[in-house]
Formats: C-alpha cells, structure tokens, sequence
C-alpha cells in the first residue's frame, strides 16, 4: 500500500528547522521504501536544499508553493493505514517549520 503524504513548509521556516527537517526526512523516507531499498518519490535536489537550510525551490517539486508554503510528496510504502503513517511521521519529523502534513489527502491534524 502506498500512502501520499504532502509536507508543507512554513514560509518562515528559519533555515535551522529546515536543516533539521532535511536530516529527519531523509532517515523516514528510507524507512518508508521498504523492502526495496529504493527512495523514488522525493527530489535529491530539494532533499539537498533542506539540509542546507533553504526552502526546496526545485522544478520537479508538484507544487513549487501557495498560500501556506512550499510542498514536497513523499510515500509511505510501508504502513498499513493513514493512522500508522501519521505515527510514523510524528515519531520522526520535527513540527517546527512546518505547516501542514497531508496524509492521504487529510491534514495529520484531523481526527478521525
């Protein structure tokens, strides 16, 4: 099962939490591959612009920003739900810097 999660950073987010983001994101995200061991679904370059404390600005971003902020897709090739995928989000992602977290098209805030 593969899950889309939509990681929405903050306009403001000071280049220390984007630093901080980049380095907690990288270790999910081959977690969230699984058995393949093969991270597909999140662009090196904005990867690479977080862990220098910038906001990713990279062409092939879906959503290169709005309103709320800048938007990276990532995938959860792992867990069985929208609900594990959330755990597994607040266990390794810090909050600070970001917006919004969409899990299957539903903010992580949302009660279910």
């Amino acid at each position: 099962m593969s899950i889309k999660c939509d990681v929405i950073l903050q306009w403001t987010a000071t280049p220390d939490q984007l630093t901080a983001l980049g380095a907690a994101l990288w270790p999910w995200c081959i977690r969230a591959a699984g058995d393949t061991g093969i991270y597909q679904y999140l662009d090196n370059q904005a990867l690479a612009d977080l862990i220098a404390g910038k906001l990713p600005m990279s062409s092939q971003l879906s959503w290169p920003g709005d309103g709320r902020g800048v938007h990276l897709q990532v995938r959860d090739q792992v867990s069985q739900d929208r609900q594990a995928t959330i755990d597994s989000l607040r266990r390794s992602i810090p909050a600070k810097g970001i917006e919004d977290i969409t899990v299957d098209g539903a903010s992580w805030n949302r009660i279910d």
